[in-house]
């Protein structure tokens, strides 16, 4: 009779996605995810099967995080525009209290893959697409409250805030000046109050 697997499989899961968000999948070994979980490798292949299926569940749990900040910082009573303004306030703060600059998980999951990896690029853009659907919800609620010009298309528009944020993510690797991303965010809202 098999021995069950006594380990804690979500800090196990926790560890391994912070390692793989550090280094990425292509960088990451087995024997940097042995460490990193301290568990041995007939463990680590017992609980998750292989490399890849470890990678795979990581980016879910990371996707699933990602949701509950994002409801929580975008699922308020402050009005749509405040609450996308205040989503990238605190994407900025986060930005500039990581050290490592490990970004996002999921862009740089996107930026490292081939194209042709149709089943990991697929589950890291799902989680961004909930972000961008959730941005298009908050930018046609302001456009019915009047927060924005009644014209426009806000799918489109909540694309643009998508690609801001990769960008974002990207350019804060360059190690900007103090005060350079809050005021390329600023930029941006600006820019999404004026659009036409």
């Amino acid at each position: 009779m098999p021995r069950p697997i006594e380990f804690d499989r979500t800090q196990a899961l926790n560890d391994a996605m912070l390692l793989f968000w550090r280094q990425g999948y292509h960088n990451t070994s087995v024997r940097d995810l042995t460490d990193a979980t301290r568990l041995k490798p007939g463990s680590l292949y017992g609980a998750f099967s292989s490399k890849r299926t470890l990678f795979l569940k990581s980016l879910d749990f990371y996707s699933e995080a990602l949701r509950a900040a994002v409801d929580g910082m975008l699922h308020n009573d402050r009005s749509p525009l405040e609450r996308i303004e205040y989503f990238f306030n605190r994407l900025m703060e986060e930005t500039e209290r990581d050290p490592q600059q490990k970004g996002c998980l999921l862009v740089n999951t996107l930026l490292e893959t081939p194209f042709e990896d149709r089943e990991i690029t697929k589950k890291a853009s799902e989680g961004l697409i909930y972000v961008e659907k959730t941005f298009a919800e908050l930018l046609e609620e302001a456009r019915r409250n009047g927060e924005l010009p009644s014209l426009g298309n806000t799918e489109a528009q909540a694309r643009v805030l998508m690609s801001a944020i990769f960008g974002l993510r990207v350019y804060a690797r360059m190690h900007p000046a103090p005060g350079t991303l809050a005021s390329i965010t600023t930029t941006i809202l600006d820019n999404l109050r004026k659009a036409n």
